[in-house]
């Protein structure tokens, strides 16, 4: 079956058709990373904005600007000639590292489009060249080509004052190169420099040297103090051995003294015990003997009291020392009364025999009350 030319002319222009669009609009697709801060704009306005994503850009009317958020690198070579407190050229070479911080208020503070005079590297570029310049202007040579810590201070802070309302933050600047264009002056300066650092080396060397002297020496006097610290630790070792010592035999001495105390207390009770252990039987003995002669004169007969209390009568009257001696009476009658004297104490003889005799069977009152009673105490 013979295809129809115009059907054939006509399908092959649809799919022609459909393989163009596809690529236009293949051409027209843009995918963007997530490090990338995209501003969609259609017909001047913005449509979207965000981190990353994709977007068909329709031709005339829209626009897409890309705001990188990522640190950017900077290379400053000055165009114009730099020159020193001495009016002297000078050519230095650095490296900006700068970063959007805030994409919404640095897509409204600079430009973005890199073909625009005012792309915002650009401007950086050119602002920090400026300010390279005033600042080497008011330095001299040598401290521009030593100092690079100074140099890159005073022209941070000068960026960071410039660029606090662009959205953007300075992180670094680094000088790579810093050189003296005049040839015979830069002769000069590496020469001078050459002797500089001669004379550093002598001085680094004896400074060495020194510092080497001075390890030995406290290394010395290190090993000394520790000998010290040893000798003192041994004697507070001693020392303390020694307290510990004479603590022990003061406490030794102290419970020997009171051992030798109760030994002394209880031999002393000991002998007190004996002691009136002693007593006690001597007084026994003597109790016994007193009753036995109280038994016997209970036992004893009112003639034996009487010559008892006779045989004591000579032992009575020698205690007795009268100057004299007066009897009443004449003759006879003179020792009659004496014997009168003598007779009561006889009489009561059995009174006394008889008061003996009750006080031993009844035990109960002494003999001196029994004499009390009979009146003869």
């Amino acid at each position: 079956m013979a295809l129809n030319p115009g059907i054939v002319a006509i399908v092959a222009g649809i799919v022609a058709t459909i393989v163009v669009f596809a690529l236009f609009i293949a051409s027209r697709y843009r995918k963007f990373k997530t490090n990338e801060y995209v501003i969609h704009l259609r017909n001047g306005v913005v449509k979207s904005a965000g981190r990353g994503g994709k977007i068909i850009k329709a031709p005339l009317i829209d626009e897409i600007i890309v705001i990188p958020t990522t640190t950017r690198k900077t290379l400053l070579n000055s165009s114009e000639k730099i020159l020193s407190r001495e009016y002297q050229d000078v050519k230095i070479s650095a490296i900006l590292y700068w970063r959007v911080s805030d994409p919404s208020i640095a897509f409204n503070a600079v430009v973005w489009d890199r073909n625009s005079n005012d792309y915002v590297e650009r401007v950086l570029s050119t602002a920090t060249e400026a300010i390279i310049r005033t600042t080497c202007a008011s330095l001299t040579i040598e401290k521009i080509l030593c100092d690079r810590t100074e140099i890159i201070k005073m022209i941070s802070d000068q960026l960071l004052n410039l660029t606090k309302d662009w959205g953007i933050v300075i992180e670094s600047l680094e000088i790579i190169e810093a050189q003296v264009l005049d040839a015979d002056l830069k002769d000069n300066m590496e020469a001078v420099k050459k002797v500089q650092e001669k004379q550093k080396a002598k001085m680094s060397a004896a400074t060495s040297a020194e510092i080497y002297k001075l390890k030995e020496i406290d290394v010395q006097r290190q090993a000394d103090l520790a000998n010290k610290e040893l000798a003192i630790q041994i004697q507070e070792r001693e020392m303390r051995r020694a307290e510990i010592e004479a603590e022990s035999y003061k406490k030794s001495i102290l419970i020997r003294a009171e051992a030798d105390a109760e030994a002394i207390k209880l031999r002393r009770l000991a002998e007190f015990q004996a002691d009136a252990e002693g007593i006690r039987i001597k007084m026994a003995a003597e109790a016994e003997g007193i009753q036995k002669q109280v038994d016997a004169l209970s036992s004893a007969g009112e003639q034996f009291m009487s010559l008892k209390l006779i045989e004591q009568l000579p032992e009575v009257f020698s205690h007795l020392s009268p100057d004299k001696m007066i009897v009443m009476g004449e003759g006879n009658q003179g020792f009659n009364s004496i014997i009168q004297s003598v007779l009561p104490l006889l009489q009561i003889l059995p009174e006394f025999n008889k008061q003996l005799n009750e006080g031993a069977k009844s035990n109960k009152k002494p003999i001196m009350d029994s004499l009390k009673k009979i009146g003869a105490v």
